[in-house]
């Protein structure tokens, strides 16, 4: 039995209800995770992150596009995770080639539902690159992305989980990011991550959002700053105020009040209006 849920949002980025079908830990078989490591910690999420599980690509995948092999595939990879030291799977969600979406961690969906994730350990942060990987959904999508393409069924599954999962946990369709974004790792292989613009605007479609090309592409050198933004930009500015003598905390793509308070005090001594608001004038001062 999977569920279906209806959960409506309110929070600002679509009202779409819950429409993506998850099959719970308990419906395919999954082990209890290990001892002390469960209940997981409950966490705000920021992004939607997408992997693949660099497995064979049909004809040869493992689920074999059925609903038991979806099952099957899921306990392998759970299993391989604990094996590896993993108190649980890794990843919240797992889409694989037939459309199935099975819940990763336990506690996902429940999570999710009510606007939060759990703790997992599907996008650890590496050197430069982005943060809060492991406090956000994860889905792991069954195959190979370096050069093969995904099928139709399986890409509407994903872009329904997406659409889900933004509306459900208040995140921009911009923030639907690669496993490549937190870690460096090739994941979730070269076609895939090229297309996360194709994904994002039929996200934002769904949800009946206006997105801008921009942010479809990861490239927001338009964008205004404030608190509250996240991503690549965001670590960008940190790194520039810095470089200006200000303190903006870690650099870790968030905009929170340590860089908040870092670019009213560069505003100020730049003559610019002190509103913590990175907009025109502030990146051309900063040379964004």
């Amino acid at each position: 039995m999977t569920v279906f849920v209806l959960f409506q949002n309110l929070k600002g980025y679509g009202s779409m209800p819950f429409t993506a079908k998850v099959i719970k830990t308990s419906e395919w078989g999954a082990q209890s995770p290990k001892v002390g490591a469960s209940p997981f910690s409950i966490t705000t999420p920021q992004y939607v992150i997408v992997h693949h599980t660099a497995n064979n690509n049909p004809p040869n995948d493992p689920s074999q596009r059925t609903l038991d092999g979806a099952k099957q595939f899921a306990r392998g990879i759970q299993k391989d995770h604990m094996n590896r030291g993993f108190s649980d799977s890794g990843h919240n969600f797992l889409n694989t080639t037939g459309g199935f979406v099975l819940e990763g961690r336990h506690g996902s969906l429940e999570a999710v539902l009510k606007g939060r994730c759990v703790q997992s350990a599907h996008a650890a942060q590496d050197p430069g690159k982005l943060a809060g990987g492991n406090q956000s959904p994860g889905i792991e999508n069954e195959g190979n992305f370096m050069t093969f393409q995904m099928e139709q069924k399986q890409w509407d599954s994903l872009v329904e989980l997406c659409a889900s999962l933004c509306s459900s946990c208040n995140i921009s369709p911009a923030n639907i990011r690669g496993h490549r974004d937190f870690s460096s790792t090739q994941c979730p292989g070269d076609w895939l991550y090229g297309q996360l613009p194709r994904l994002r605007q039929e996200v934002a479609d769904k949800l009946g959002l206006q997105i801008t090309s921009a942010n479809l592409n990861n490239n927001p050198t338009d964008q205004i700053l404030k608190l509250g933004s996240n991503g690549p930009e965001v670590m960008k500015l940190q790194r520039l105020l810095i470089a200006q003598g200000f303190q903006p905390g870690a650099v870790d793509g968030i905009f929170g009040e340590n860089t908040h308070v870092a670019v009213i005090a560069f505003q100020k001594s730049f003559n610019l209006t002190p509103d913590g608001i990175v907009g025109a004038k502030t990146r051309s001062a900063l040379g964004m």
